[in-house]
């Protein structure tokens, strides 16, 4: 009966097949919890669909499609590859941040990750496999872009750990920088505290035995990495934001990562916010500290 459940649990949490469900379960939550941040995000998600984008297309180093949406600003000072999070979208996740950056001069790389939307991939990964994705990625808007602008990584939620994992791998020296937003630390702790939350049973023991189906469904562990150890070795200045109030991602691990990085860094804490509120909190405070860190004024 454990594996019965695991299996559910395995594809519930990284099976692309569950997919459907989980975006009708997360936006009926959203819509009942945040309605009036929802009406400003909306208009942020209008504006980004009237842009024009290029439909933009590469291999995984595993042979999977990946896609994604260029934007591109005609006076770019800077490219930001934008990824979003766990059961996300391209044009939600971080969208109402894509109109502010495009304002201050960014082209920005929209990209559905692995097993989502237009992208290819049976398994989500996590950001364990997710991390050589954004590897990729950055190789092509390398080979793409004007060799004299800066690159940043922008993550949400499962976004945001895949651009942590990242940053602990060896960067092109034209990446400047990461901003995490509301990011977690290990994958295995994340289907941990899943199992507590979502299935009432003893979480260790689920957890384990997802992993075991984890390594042999999906090719990866849950323990094989983690933004921790990708902290350890961070070289680029990272921007870490996190609602004080999410209940989806504990704000205590944005402060495990922020505390573990090694390389220049910056802590937004959004009072109150929920997952992903960060920025709709105080979009003027964040992209005022932001803007700061980076020194982009």
């Amino acid at each position: 009966m454990k594996s019965f459940w695991a299996y559910i649990y395995l594809n519930l949490a990284v099976g692309r097949t569950a997919h459907i469900l989980w975006e009708i379960k997360k936006l009926s939550d959203r819509i009942r919890k945040n309605r009036k941040k929802l009406k400003g995000e909306r208009k942020q998600i209008l504006w980004l669909h009237d842009q024009v984008l290029e439909k933009v297309e590469i291999k995984g180093r595993d042979g999977i499609i990946l896609r994604g949406r260029l934007l591109k600003h005609p006076e770019a000072e800077r490219i930001v590859l934008m990824f979003h999070g766990w059961r996300g979208r391209w044009d939600k996740d971080g969208a109402a941040l894509a109109k502010e950056l495009y304002e201050k001069k960014s082209s920005i790389l929209l990209v559905d990750q692995r097993a989502h939307q237009t992208s290819g991939g049976k398994y989500i990964g996590l950001g364990v496999l997710e991390r050589y994705d954004c590897l990729k990625w950055l190789e092509y808007m390398e080979h793409r872009t004007n060799s004299s602008l800066p690159i940043y990584l922008f993550g949400v939620s499962m976004g945001a750990a895949t651009v942590l994992m990242t940053s602990g791998l060896e960067l092109p020296e034209r990446v400047a920088g990461v901003i995490a937003d509301c990011g977690f630390t290990t994958p295995y702790e994340m289907i941990r505290i899943f199992a507590k939350k979502y299935f009432k049973t003893k979480e260790i023991e689920m957890a384990d035995a997802v992993n075991c189906l984890c390594r042999k469904k999906a090719g990866y562990d849950l323990k094989e990495y983690s933004t921790l150890e990708a902290m350890k070795n961070c070289h680029v200045p990272v921007f870490f934001a996190h609602g004080t109030e999410d209940m989806l991602v504990p704000y205590k691990m944005t402060i495990q990562n922020y505390e573990t990085c090694v390389s220049e860094k910056w802590l937004f804490s959004a009072e109150g916010a929920a997952h992903t509120g960060s920025y709709l909190s105080d979009p003027e405070r964040y992209m005022g500290e932001l803007s700061e860190f980076f020194r982009w004024d």
